[in-house]
């Protein structure tokens, strides 16, 4: 019975370093994560708005790279602006 719950758990942290694994491989690639443009003539606060929370801000910074990977791992559909 000890055995079984052993690799029961083993089985499962080797699942979920291997999905890790798998997302680390297109993690940061823009082509994958953020395919289209919003829009071509934003508004100033849009303006504003995409330099304080957009996609390269972001990346700029190892916090911003940690916020990107929560909402990675976190499954969002929008990771930034």
């Amino acid at each position: 019975m000890l055995q079984g719950l052993i690799q029961r758990t083993c089985l499962v942290a080797f699942n979920t370093a291997q999905t890790i694994l798998v997302r680390q491989k297109h993690a940061f690639d823009r082509a994958v994560l953020k395919p289209k443009v919003r829009c071509h003539f934003p508004k100033p606060r849009e303006v504003k708005r995409i330099n304080v929370h957009g996609w390269d801000t972001r990346m700029s910074t190892p916090e911003g790279r940690r916020v990107l990977m929560r909402r990675i791992l976190k499954g969002r559909h929008n990771l930034s602006h």
